[in-house]
């Protein structure tokens, strides 16, 4: 029996396609036969030819439609530490006094990923590639939403309530547990078609022991999948790294037979031209975390990176999930380490934040692009706003001038799951209400003597 043809026709809006040719439609409409694209063109051909079609039709007039953002790297559980976190100089997991994820209950893990990932999803990400603590139950709030996600569990056997005193104590137990909570998830989402798949997700070169990285390799090369992890991401990790092995976290990832095509090597703030060269000669993928760098005073080499010929994408680590404020910041924090404005920088960093995460998680003969047969993840922007006029270069006022909050439609599968600006598949005010309770619970024991404002805002 065949599924029944279900028809969506976006009409009359500028499409940006991303395609090889960075084609772009000043009058197009798009046509969506279930989950995928089935047809794109100039608006008066696609009318003309579907005018007698049954379909959902839908005015883009005034908006920008584009392929969904793909966030290559978030931790969706880590909202609980929003607005907090950027200001304490190190990433939460090697902070005191900061709620971890290994603190979270199984309940509280999928609250919190909810959380990130509906923040991430109004914001125009239709894929995600989250590590976090306990990710079974993040990607059971994933597959509700509805979003496109990459989930992996956090892989470490440095104890991590020792790192905020900069103290790497080896514990082989959880080590084996995390591991195998990773495979179950590669076990589970083995299916490469399903909307979430699973990736191998390994911390940090410092907060794995080399022995436990090779076991890592060993038994999930199988798998042939993403491998994703922080790299180069403070000092205090390439100090570890060099005063225990006498190498470059770069370099021991290369020992440990991990510097391929699928690693994902998230940061990168402080690779020397070494690492660059052997991580361009791998092939590795390079996710730029923009946002996060800036906040905390740094600013990965991204111009050395893509001259060396890699693949760069966009994450937004444990932020708001915002991929438009982390295209601006990638294109500022760029052009202040440069001290230049190269004019084309625009169109690069939406490629980074489309069609460059695509590659990166071997996923661009699905998404990242507008093309006919790849999936119906789509996002459409409104111009008609005072912010964002005029537009007499629409990519760049995107970039530029977009908040985020422009972002009016979001499609998943031909799914739509964020209308008028506002998320279809959940109760916003409703996980509003939840979190703020159990994230005022959650600092509170973290440290008591946090002054907790929650209360008063909720």
């Amino acid at each position: 029996m065949t599924k029944e043809e279900k028809l969506t026709i976006l009409s009359g809006g500028f499409v940006v396609t991303m395609n090889e040719r960075r084609q772009i439609l000043k009058n197009g409409s798009l046509v969506i036969s279930n989950d995928k694209i089935r047809e794109i063109g100039p608006t008066e051909d696609i009318l003309g030819k579907y005018w007698d079609k049954k379909a959902k039709r839908i005015s883009c007039r005034g908006h920008m439609i584009l392929p969904g953002c793909v966030n290559t790297h978030i931790h969706c559980a880590q909202s609980l530490v929003r607005g907090i976190a950027e200001d304490m100089g190190r990433a939460p997991s090697y902070t005191s006094s900061v709620p971890q994820g290994d603190d979270l209950s199984p309940d509280q893990s999928y609250l919190f990923g909810m959380l990130g990932a509906a923040t991430a999803l109004r914001y125009g990400s239709t894929t995600i590639s989250d590590n976090y603590a306990c990710e079974a139950e993040e990607a059971k709030a994933f597959q509700k939403l509805g979003i496109r996600a990459v989930v992996s569990e956090r892989v470490h056997d440095m104890d991590f309530h020792y790192l905020s005193q900069e103290k790497y104590v080896k514990d082989p137990g959880l080590g084996e547990e995390l591991l195998q909570k990773n495979i179950d998830l590669l076990e589970k989402y083995s299916n490469p078609a399903g909307r979430i798949t699973a990736a191998v997700g390994i911390h940090a070169a410092d907060t794995c022991s080399r022995e436990f990285l090779k076991k890592v390799r060993r038994e999930t090369e199988k798998y042939q999948v993403p491998t994703t992890l922080h790299l180069s991401q403070s000092l205090m990790e390439n100090r570890q790294i060099r005063e225990k092995y006498n190498m470059t976290p770069t370099q021991l990832l290369e020992d440990c037979g991990f510097l391929n095509e699928n690693l994902m090597a998230a940061h990168c703030m402080n690779v020397s031209e070494d690492d660059i060269r052997q991580l361009a000669h791998a092939g590795a993928q390079i996710v730029h975390i923009p946002e996060g760098n800036a906040k905390s005073g740094r600013i990965a080499p991204v111009s050395e990176m893509r001259d060396a010929g890699l693949n760069i994408a966009i994450g937004t680590d444990n932020g708001g999930g915002n991929m438009l404020e982390n295209m601006r910041m990638a294109l500022i924090s760029e052009r202040i380490r440069k001290a230049s404005i190269p004019v084309s920088w625009p169109m690069k960093v939406l490629e980074m934040a489309t069609i460059g995460g695509a590659r990166a998680l071997h996923m661009d003969d699905k998404i990242g692009s507008l093309e006919e047969g790849k999936k119906a993840d789509i996002i459409t922007v409104r111009f008609d706003s005072l912010h964002m006029t005029p537009a007499a270069n629409a990519v760049g006022t995107l970039v530029h001038m977009g908040c985020g909050t422009e972002i009016d439609l979001v499609m998943v599968n031909g799914k739509i799951l964020v209308e008028d600006g506002h998320l279809t598949s959940i109760n916003e005010e409703e996980l509003i209400r939840q979190c703020s309770r159990q994230a005022s619970e959650m600092w509170r024991r973290a440290d008591p003597e946090f002054d907790d404002n929650l209360e008063f805002l909720y």
